[in-house]
């Protein structure tokens, strides 16, 4: 993977993103039920793919795929599942498009990460749903709890991390919230 392909990538996620006022941006957040701006997830979504392409180059793994993948339009996007919609501590927003065929979405690495231009680290909740709009069913809702939950305490023990899932609050998706266990 090549700097040139992020940045190539970038330019077109930002024109698709201005040629469409943002609206597809802005449906998601409401769907979610977080604040109306989606210009802070246009620019989280960008610093979260980029913190992406690190950890897949330290870890040694592809990411021409799962790069491919991060389309502006969840529909267009091939193999694409699951939408990661992270809370960068209130700072801001990212959405990652993910697909178990092309894994790799640390969400252990991305919790501990510098976000330098919201001036924190990691995120303070996930919001996982289906792409295609669907409900995620209860096989699915008990699955992504236990992936996450393996990704999460492969690299931080329950004495370090407090993880929550809810699958109440928003009809259809899965709110995962963690933080720093404070004894």
């Amino acid at each position: 993977m090549t700097h040139s392909n992020l940045q190539r990538w970038e330019r077109e996620f930002r024109k698709l993103a201005a040629a469409d006022e943002y609206d597809l941006l802005e449906d998601h957040l409401c769907e979610l039920e977080l604040p109306d701006r989606p210009e802070l997830l246009l620019e989280g979504t960008i610093n979260l793919i980029y913190a992406c392409a690190v950890y897949a180059a330290l870890d040694g793994q592809s990411f021409e795929a799962f790069l491919k993948m991060q389309r502006y339009d969840a529909s267009e996007a091939v193999d694409a599942k699951y939408a990661f919609t992270f809370d960068l501590c209130g700072k801001g927003f990212g959405r990652v498009l993910f697909s178990k065929k092309v894994g790799i979405l640390d969400l252990a690495d991305l919790y501990n990460h510098p976000w330098d231009d919201y001036k924190v680290c990691g995120y303070r909740s996930v919001y996982i749903s289906r792409v295609d709009g669907k409900k995620l069913g209860s096989r699915e809702l008990s699955r992504l709890e236990k992936e996450v939950t393996y990704d999460l305490r492969f690299d931080y023990p329950e004495d370090e991390l407090d993880v929550w899932f809810d699958d109440q609050s928003i009809d259809g998706v899965l709110l995962v919230t963690v933080h720093d266990r404070q004894d």
